[in-house]
């Protein structure tokens, strides 16, 4: 034990001036999350939005000097070579990792958790209830932060070293990241459990055994391979196909049997003479309008993704698989736009082809349940289930909100048309349509797990789409929700019901006749943009 705090000491008379400057740094940081909006609306103006834009730096500034601060302190007695003058000291490897260990606790961990007690504090939330939140809370982003430089100050012999590590390790990710969207552009198949977890432990497993055998045996290079060999495995389990494709998890349903009804109105040809593809665009963007209707109340559909096909494999060499979609449909919404990116070179040696197309949706059903109404003060408010709210200044369509170590999972309507509330003078009141504000049930623990406990999250409500003619392939036409003291909110929590999929076919359609319009872009005059 005498060691450990000999050592601890040490380091921490060596690096006092680091110190001092991450207390700073910390107190900065806290200073920045006690400010803005809850001393209320009248406070906020230009000049402290352009604060709070500026201080934005202060978290990434101080995640990336904790990482320095490990590194130098680590490093004062590196583990890389045998020519160090600590080596030939009576040090126990294992006591030394624990006095690094006990530094980074000292200076790091412990005055982070303070803060983060004292910004519970400060908003009004009891301490020791939210003493296991804030316990975890070190399982995340600090955990990472400790992990990352621990490893990089073992592997390295000292700054320099350490930082062209960094700018390895950002390469490495960058060309993951690329090939990993190269080889599962096509495809939304779902990952295995299993995979995960194998997926994990060679991670985590990794950067935690690692430096412990850095210390104990200081094989350095048998350390890196270590690491990247289990980061390598890790990354080509996560290229394999898992073999549980969406169309597993989306069983395909009668498009009658559906919770939302899709018609594909009339696609007017695409007019001779059209405005020519930009150089610079590399894929043509398919726009398919389509009139939305029988949702139930109470009931939102999401539409996950689309898949389009025509009717011969060779036909269908253009199409790249399934693709994202993440539309939200409401029981009043009228019409959504359809979305599927190609190859702007498979596209124009087919465009002019007639083809029966064949589109497949992804469809997820939710629920809402508890529903209650909300009244919305003058001022900020707490909710019981939201946290501490108000209506956003500078966005009169949104209500944003804190909430200890988590972001609530809600379904709230606006009814601005019955509503009290004045729209702004360009909308007139024929005009406004009913708006949603939403937010998926799931992993809602820790959601933003970053350094401040209170979460920021925001209810933005998005009015609904409504078609003139919903024979033409015309654009929707969207108002703007605007919220003020006194509005009733109908507030409730999503529960998921099932997912399924279905199936629409577009005969006899070129695909030119989806793109059409060019820069105004598609049916009706939709913008059509590379993706």
């Amino acid at each position: 034990m005498n060691q450990i705090l000999h050592i601890f000491r040490k380091d921490a008379r060596r690096h006092y001036a680091e110190i001092l400057i991450s207390l700073v740094l910390l107190a900065l940081f806290t200073h920045r999350q006690l400010q803005f909006w809850l001393e209320g609306n009248e406070s906020v103006h230009v000049g402290s939005l352009m604060f709070f834009q500026i201080t934005r730096l202060i978290t990434p500034i101080l995640v990336l000097f904790w990482a320095f601060l490990i590194v130098r302190v680590v490093q004062a007695e590196s583990l890389v070579g045998d020519r160090q003058w600590w080596t030939t000291k009576p040090y126990d490897w294992w006591k030394l990792l624990l006095a690094k260990l006990l530094f980074i606790f000292v200076f790091i961990s412990i005055p982070l958790m303070l803060v983060q007690l004292f910004l519970l504090h400060h908003a009004g939330y009891s301490i020791f209830p939210n003493l296991r939140g804030v316990l975890l809370m070190q399982f995340t982003l600090p955990l990472l932060v400790i992990l990352f430089s621990l490893v990089l100050a073992c592997l390295t012999r000292n700054l320099s070293q350490a930082m062209l590590g960094v700018g390895l390790v950002l390469v490495v990710m960058i060309a993951v990241s690329w090939l990993s969207s190269e080889l599962t552009r096509n495809t939304m198949d779902e990952s295995s459990k299993f995979s995960q977890a194998i997926q994990g432990f060679l991670t985590f497993g990794s950067v935690i055994l690692v430096p412990i055998w850095q210390f104990a045996r200081r094989k350095t290079w048998a350390s890196r391979g270590t690491l990247v060999a289990s980061f390598g495995v890790a990354t080509l389990i996560s290229l394999i196909p898992s073999g549980h494709s969406v169309e597993q998890s989306h069983p395909l349903v009668a498009a009658k049997d559906s919770p939302v009804q899709f018609a594909i109105p009339a696609i007017p040809e695409a007019k001779k003479g059209q405005a020519v593809w930009p150089d610079y665009m590399s894929t043509a963007a398919l726009i398919i309008p389509a009139n939305v209707s029988a949702v139930a109340p109470g009931t939102m559909v999401l539409i996950d993704g689309i898949n389009i096909t025509s009717d011969s494999p060779e036909d269908s060499n253009w199409s790249r698989g399934w693709s994202g979609q993440y539309l939200q449909v409401w029981p009043e919404d009228q019409r959504k736009d359809l979305t599927y990116a190609l190859k702007r070179k498979e596209y124009e040696g087919i465009k002019s082809k007639p083809l029966n197309l064949h589109i497949q949706l992804l469809l997820s059903e939710y629920q809402e349940t508890d529903p209650r109404t909300l009244l919305v003060p003058i001022s900020v408010f707490r909710d019981s289930y939201l946290g501490i709210c108000r209506v956003t200044p500078l966005a009169p369509n949104a209500i944003q909100c804190l909430k200890p170590f988590q972001s609530r999972s809600y379904i709230a309507r606006f009814d601005a048309p019955n509503s009290h509330c004045a729209p702004p003078k360009e909308y007139p009141r024929s005009n406004l349509a009913v708006a949603y504000a939403w937010q998926p049930p799931g992993a809602e623990f820790l959601a933003d797990p970053g350094l401040n406990p209170m979460v920021d999250y925001s209810l933005t409500f998005n009015s609904v789409s409504r078609v003139s003619n919903p024979n033409a392939s015309t654009q929707p036409a969207y108002s703007v929700a605007t919220l003020c003291p006194g509005a009733e909110i109908r507030l409730a929590r999503p529960v998921f019901k099932r997912q399924l999929r279905i199936q629409l076919d577009l005969p006899n359609t070129r695909l030119q006749d989806l793109v059409q319009g060019f820069p105004g872009g598609g049916p009706g005059g939709a913008v059509s943009i590379g993706l």
